[in-house]
């Protein structure tokens, strides 16, 4: 700080050097703890159930690069059969696993319509036919 003689200096100005001692902060209100784990999703899924996902989207790939090999072997060979036959096997084999079936096969069909999902953004339509 200066002298009451001096003139402030620029540091002076900006870090607030006032006369008197310096006043604490007033006490904030403690910010709000987000959960980890959105409450609405549902209770966290278990490592076992991540891994069942995987082999969901595991399964749908293989059953993808099977339905759609001819398509991406010759560029002559029209794809929409195979289109409707990959949205069939992923959202509907994936939602009868998951409501009628459920239990320990519920991730399993999340994780064939998530794979279906990410080949469609991946590979901008065509390793699912939708090019």
């Amino acid at each position: 700080m200066t002298e009451k003689d001096e003139r402030p200096t620029l540091s002076d100005e900006l870090f607030g050097a006032e006369d008197g001692p310096v006043k604490p902060p007033p006490d904030l209100p403690p910010e709000p703890v987000l959960p980890a784990w959105p409450a609405f999703l549902g209770a966290k899924p278990a490592p076992r159930e991540w891994v069942l996902g995987g082999i969901g989207a595991l399964l749908f790939a293989l059953v993808d690069l099977i339905v759609m090999w001819a398509p991406l072997r010759d560029r002559d060979v029209a794809s929409t059969a195979q289109a409707v036959v990959l949205i069939v096997v992923a959202f509907g084999v994936g939602t009868v696993l998951v409501k009628l079936v459920g239990k320990s096969f519920r991730p399993i069909g999340f994780g064939m319509m998530i794979a279906w999902v990410a080949l469609t953004l991946f590979s901008l339509g065509f390793a699912t036919g939708l090019n």
